[in-house]
């Protein structure tokens, strides 16, 4: 029961976040006129603020201290503000939908919500470690975890085109919003904490010891570049539907469909896998599956191929989901029996800021659309838009994971029972 409640708080996440991540840049830049070059100028101006938020927020969440425990009192808060937030980015009224106003209304939007964000995603996060004890019962409740995340990518990113089409993005997002609070109602009775846990460190010595730790380093920046490339992906598949393959909007759904039906049974497999092989080599294999299945999403002319290529981009995607959840609780056990004191949120925190930080290179990319191939907007898309949204969602994305694949080789410890 205990891992059927944590794993509710990821389908809530998950339906939010992946729904906003995936359509916000189609809503504004097909639907409201917004400029690629804009969108990519608020997402890396607000990756200025993450860098000071993300660590600030997982240390006050380190070293607090009440009768509710460290991490509930943080999530009560800014569930509630994140679902608002939420609603608000997709709420955007006539007053705001002119040129001159629409560019401040999301950035502040936009900022508003992700802080809240950075929030709720770190105190979560940061409850996995202390929750779950052994590779054996991390392996498992990180396969379950990532199982509700897929069940929660179908609902937020493969039926969001056939939502919205009927009942328009603000209607999607009341939806979304919805089920996410029935879904944190679940979790929070859920949650259980160490009361003895706790960081006496500073703000200064304790992300000091952070960045001394190479293994965190290493696992960081390939999450760094997996988010990218699988934000990357994500966030252009609508257009790469409607532009490269000639659909209409709602065959994304079969799109996204045929990456998550097949991961979610995919995610018991590596969880079985990374008990077999050890945490690392799982690691990297679902990383090097992954990076191919990408690269080759840029062959398909018609839907069918395109589904068969995206099943491969999903069983992937569920192995790195998986095995990279017990990788970074391994990092934090070490951490912990170094320095003597648990400081989770200082970790998940910094993994947010990098996680993030892969939204501001995702505006890049859709930045160098301009220049390489003359997309503007969905009003101005340039000669050959086909060719522009095959090299977004398969050779960014395919080279970004098959780096983070050799990258993964240099971490320092082998994950075993």
């Amino acid at each position: 029961m205990k891992k059927w409640r944590y794993a509710s708080g990821q389908l809530g996440l998950t339906l939010v976040s992946e729904s906003f991540g995936t359509y916000l840049a189609f809503f504004y830049l097909e639907k409201l006129g917004l400029s690629a070059a804009f969108y990519a100028l608020a997402r890396t101006v607000y990756a200025f603020w993450d860098a000071i938020n993300d660590p600030l927020f997982g240390h006050l969440s380190d070293r607090t201290k009440t009768q509710l425990g460290r991490r509930r009192p943080w999530l009560l808060v800014g569930v509630s503000l994140f679902l608002l937030f939420y609603l608000l980015v997709f709420w955007v009224p006539d007053w705001a939908r002119s040129p001159q106003v629409l560019p401040y209304y999301f950035a502040v939007g936009i900022v508003l919500y992700e802080t809240m964000a950075t929030v709720v995603w770190t105190n979560y996060g940061a409850l996995f470690p202390e929750m779950f004890r052994g590779l054996g019962e991390r392996a498992g409740a990180a396969a379950l975890k990532r199982g509700t995340e897929l069940f929660g990518l179908i609902l937020g990113i493969a039926l969001a085109p056939l939502v919205y089409a009927q009942v328009g993005f603000l209607g999607m997002a009341l939806l979304f919003a919805g089920l996410a609070l029935m879904a944190f109602s679940w979790f929070f009775p859920g949650i259980q904490e160490d009361p003895r846990a706790e960081s006496g460190l500073g703000l200064r010595e304790s992300f000091r010891l952070v960045l001394a730790n190479r293994a965190f380093w290493v696992a960081a920046l390939v999450g760094l570049l997996f988010e990218f490339g699988r934000m990357v992906i994500q966030t252009g598949m609508a257009f790469y539907a409607k532009h490269s393959l000639g659909l209409p909007e709602g065959a994304t759904t079969f799109l996204f469909a045929a990456v998550f039906l097949v991961a979610i049974p995919s995610v018991f497999l590596w969880g079985r896998l990374a008990r077999t092989l050890g945490g690392k080599r799982a690691w990297r294999l679902a990383h090097l599956l992954m990076g191919v299945a990408a690269l080759l999403l840029f062959l398909p002319q018609s839907l069918l191929p395109a589904i068969l290529v995206g099943a491969l981009v999903g069983v992937g995607f569920a192995g790195v989901r998986v095995t990279g959840e017990v990788v970074m609780a391994k990092v934090i056990d070490l951490d912990a029996e170094r320095t003597g004191t648990r400081r989770e949120g200082a970790y998940y925190s910094l993994v947010g800021l990098f996680g993030r930080a892969s939204g501001a290179l995702v505006g890049l990319s859709f930045a160098l659309l301009g220049p390489l191939f003359g997309y503007v907007s969905g009003e101005n898309p340039g000669p050959n838009p086909g060719l522009a949204f095959r090299f977004l969602v398969a050779v960014i994305p395919g080279v970004a994971i098959l780096l983070a694949y050799f990258l993964a080789a240099l971490f320092p410890h082998e994950i075993k029972e």
